[in-house]
């Protein structure tokens, strides 16, 4: 959750990047919002007057407050920008008093929500940030319950709301009494709980009531206890005519299947048999070389498999009744596996944000108990986990889709690359942290199909901040597996040594001169204010007549601007 400092930091880089000549609408987030106020504009584009205290505005901005309000982190309304316009443009200003505006948010929402405003002055132009926390309870507006979903307001009713609202209360469903007791687990159930147990911690419980209490699976202290659904789900044959889980192994999607095992509940002897299955029909292992070691590979890893299934069975919503957890495994060999769990992703969490999102729990009682098994990962990272195994063996990255209330991880395999596992091998030999860093493994698999790469394009494809990724990219630098560009630059490229090694797999054909001569002009500026045409032709080795023309089409591009003077001797550039 974020700090209302974190949150108008946010707010002011967004308002820096649409002073600089970006278009407002392009730096909204769901923690940013830019807004007019409303009626505060004519038809033709002029501002009117609205007064300081108009009641549509109040109302407009209390609905967009509660909106934000109602997610995980809050966030910041920067109103008088227009969303449709770019720089100095974008900044019409506002008219409203800060104060009242403040008491009506407070009056429009229920519960009162309670707002920070302040006044600031961009371009000349009066703005207010409405830094809105995120609420402990649920904030209604105009009768209606919305929450932010990407950059839009989204209303919530029925299901879909009463989901919402469990979210918040941190109601668990799986930490509900069951009516099962542990006298009625089932004997393979038991014996599986215990397997597990003791591969995760070395012993286990020699009691069944004591291995269920380290579950945390038990609701009361009777001499027979009763059990949590979780833990019901986990040991009994708890509502026996739901079936729980299919898995089917197929030569194609739509063919029969060549091996299917499914039922219902206790769910750890049937969790045995489907990765039994998978391991041994679906994606054997074969011995191959990486490096000058052997060492057993499937064609999708075993820990990206059982991390899938696992956050199926941990995050599904078990009152969809007439849904199951699918497992397929398709190819001949198999080469595709793709798991289907019902319920769909809670809310504030999206398919664009859940490598860079704390892991937000359905059942958190059910997960605990999956973890103390070894069984799901300790710290919630399982989405982590699966990006990272499948990259690093040179896969391509995971398939994560919602669709319909369901959830679907998609893993495309084949054979390792030997070539791409050797590499990491040899990086943990450097830094035994690194290879486990998902977000280096991206950086390097970007860096075959790109030449080089920084930390605004990094942030995007790890979904992280820009500092986090450049904090990587360093890290990167000093074991020598990248280099700047420059000295002082922010643009990295892969060291001679890592070219050498991965030379085979670099997938980009060489650059034009100019695209070359442009990157080490923006190199520069990482780590200068300007740029002139005697400095060009010094760093590039190059005639007047050639620096001057790669400052003029960077300038066309919009990759450069001119500073002061646009004609002349002494003319300099700056980054745009």
């Amino acid at each position: 959750m974020m700090t209302l400092q974190e949150r108008r930091a946010l707010a002011m880089r967004a308002i820096e990047s649409v002073k600089a000549g970006g278009k407002a609408s392009d730096f909204e987030t769901q923690t940013v919002d830019f807004k007019e106020e409303m009626g505060s504009r004519e038809r033709d584009g002029s501002v009117s007057q609205i007064g300081p205290r108009s009641e549509p505005v109040a109302s407009t901005l209390a609905k967009e407050a509660a909106c934000m309000a109602n997610t995980e982190d809050g966030g910041v309304l920067i109103v008088g920008v227009a969303d449709n316009k770019s720089g100095e443009d974008a900044f019409i200003g506002t008219q409203s008093d800060a104060e009242w505006l403040k008491q009506r948010i407070l009056a429009l929402t229920q519960p009162n929500l309670v707002v920070e405003i302040e006044e600031i002055d961009v371009l000349g132009k009066r703005l207010l940030l409405i830094n809105i926390p995120d609420a402990i309870r649920e904030i209604h507006a105009n009768g209606k319950l919305q929450t932010r979903v990407g950059s839009s307001c989204v209303e919530l009713t029925g299901e879909q709301a009463l989901r919402f609202l469990e979210s918040r209360r941190n109601f668990d469903w799986s930490a509900q009494k069951s009516g099962k007791r542990l006298s009625q687990s089932v004997v393979e159930a038991l014996e599986s709980a215990r397997i597990h147990f003791k591969d995760a911690k070395g012993t286990a419980p020699e009691s069944n009531r004591e291995l269920a209490s380290r579950l945390g699976v038990l609701c009361d202290n009777e001499d027979d206890p009763e059990l949590t659904r979780a833990g019901a789900l986990l040991l009994c044959e708890y509502e026996p005519a739901i079936e729980q889980m299919h898995l089917m192994i197929t030569d194609a999607e739509g063919v029969a299947s060549r091996h299917n095992v499914r039922g219902p509940a206790p769910l750890l002897p049937l969790f045995d048999d489907v990765m039994r299955l998978l391991l041994t029909e679906a994606f054997p292992s074969k011995s191959e070389f990486v490096g000058t070691q052997r060492r057993d590979l499937r064609p999708i890893p075993e820990l990206a498999i059982r991390e899938s299934i696992v956050n199926a069975i941990m995050h599904r919503d078990y009152r969809i009744s007439s849904a199951v957890v699918v497992a397929l495994a398709t190819g001949s060999p198999s080469n595709v596996f793709k798991v289907i769990s019902p319920g769909g992703l809670l809310p504030g969490i999206f398919t664009t944000n859940m490598i860079s999102t704390p892991s937000r729990l359905r059942n958190p009682n059910l997960a605990d108990a999956l973890r103390t098994l070894g069984l799901a990962e300790k710290e919630g990272i399982g989405i982590d986990t699966i990006y990272r195994e499948m990259m690093k063996e040179g896969h391509p990255q995971p398939e994560i889709t919602e669709q319909d209330g369901s959830l679907m991880v998609r893993l495309s395999g084949g054979p390792p690359d030997t070539r791409v596992l050797e590499f990491f091998s040899a990086l943990s030999l450097k830094d035994k942290y690194l290879p486990e860093n998902v977000r280096a493994i991206m950086a390097i698999r970007y860096l075959l199909t790109k030449p080089t790469i920084r930390p605004e394009s990094l942030s995007v494809i790890a979904q992280c901040s820009r500092e986090d990724a450049l904090h990587v990219l360093e890290q990167m630098e000093e074991v020598s597996s990248i280099e700047r560009l420059l000295n002082g630059s922010l643009t990295f490229r892969l060291s001679p040594g890592s070219r050498t090694q991965l030379t085979e797999l670099l997938q980009y054909s060489l650059r034009s001169t100019l695209e070359e001569q442009a990157e080490l002009v923006v190199s520069y500026l990482d780590s200068h204010p300007d740029i002139g045409r005697e400095e060009v032709r010094t760093m590039l080795n190059v005639k007047e007549v050639r620096a001057t023309t790669v400052l003029k089409e960077m300038v066309r591009r919009e990759l450069l601007d001119y500073v002061g003077p646009t004609r002349g001797r002494n003319v300099r550039y700056k980054k745009k």
